[in-house]
């Protein structure tokens, strides 16, 4: 028996070092760097951060906790949301004879690449709950890639997981409410681990070297600009796959105009 004991502590002592060590090099590993494509000018005014409400602390437990309420999503539904981010990693649109990665119509000149790297539980392409999903994008001057764990995905929003090797670092919680007009979107981003030992060099990390004051005002200015994009583009978007869904062909008049948005299957060929 106290050779079982000797050999479980030995195996705890040595992952705790082994995660120790990762930590370690994490804080001493540069910031991610990669080719981005070239800005895109769709003439769009976007909102600002000061347009939103929203507020970040580091809790007790040394988790940072982020909360951003978005402007008002004029003429955005929640199910539009809903099917904008199922297809955010697959689709395809063209305007004005060019066409453009749904990713890269989220944000104009901040969006790299997207990628489903474990598929929906339902085996649906796209986002869906269970998928995980890689992408690399930059808030002004800071890049960041990683992956998020889909947990949860309905009308409501999202729950997402952010992930590394087998380890879940928090939760980020979209939430999406039907309101006059249009549609309330709030984020709630708990940031963190609280595993024994390792949790306050973890969170210590995504504190100081992650999102440190100046990277974190960056972040929460590009997701008040991605997701203000949306009420440019969604509602004509989400009508257009609506009626290919149900096979009803799209209006001659829009479809022959330069400006209107049409669903395509990839980059031109």
């Amino acid at each position: 028996m106290k050779s079982v004991l000797r050999v479980l502590g030995v195996g705890v002592i040595t992952f705790v070092l082994l995660l120790v060590l990762v930590v370690a090099l994490l804080f001493s590993w540069p910031r991610p760097s990669f080719e981005m494509a070239p800005a895109r000018n769709f003439g769009w005014t976007l909102p600002t951060l000061d347009q939103a409400n929203y507020h970040f602390q580091v809790r007790a437990d040394g988790q940072l906790e982020i909360e951003l309420s978005h402007p008002l999503l004029e003429g955005v539904s929640p199910q539009m949301l809903h099917w904008w981010y199922q297809q955010l990693p697959v689709g395809w649109a063209q305007w004005q004879q060019r066409r453009y990665s749904y990713y890269h119509l989220f944000h104009p000149s901040e969006h790299g690449v997207i990628h489903v790297l474990e598929p929906a539980l339902d085996g649906a392409a796209g986002m869906g709950e269970g998928a995980l999903v890689y992408r690399q994008e930059r808030f002004g001057p800071y890049y960041s890639k990683g992956r998020g764990r889909i947990l949860r995905f309905d009308q409501r929003g999202m729950l997402v997981a952010p992930e590394m090797g087998s380890l879940q670092f928090g939760r980020i919680e979209h939430h999406f409410e039907a309101v006059e007009g249009g549609t309330r979107y709030r984020v709630r981003s708990l940031l963190g681990s609280q595993l024994p030992l390792v949790g306050p060099l973890i969170n210590a990390y995504i504190v100081h070297k992650r999102f440190p004051p100046e990277v974190l005002e960056q972040w929460l200015r590009h997701q008040v600009e991605e997701v203000g994009t949306l009420p440019h583009f969604l509602p004509d978007l989400y009508r257009t796959a609506q009626q290919l869904e149900a096979g009803v062909a799209t209006s001659p008049g829009p479809a022959n105009d330069p400006g209107y948005w049409q669903i395509v299957d990839g980059p031109a060929g």
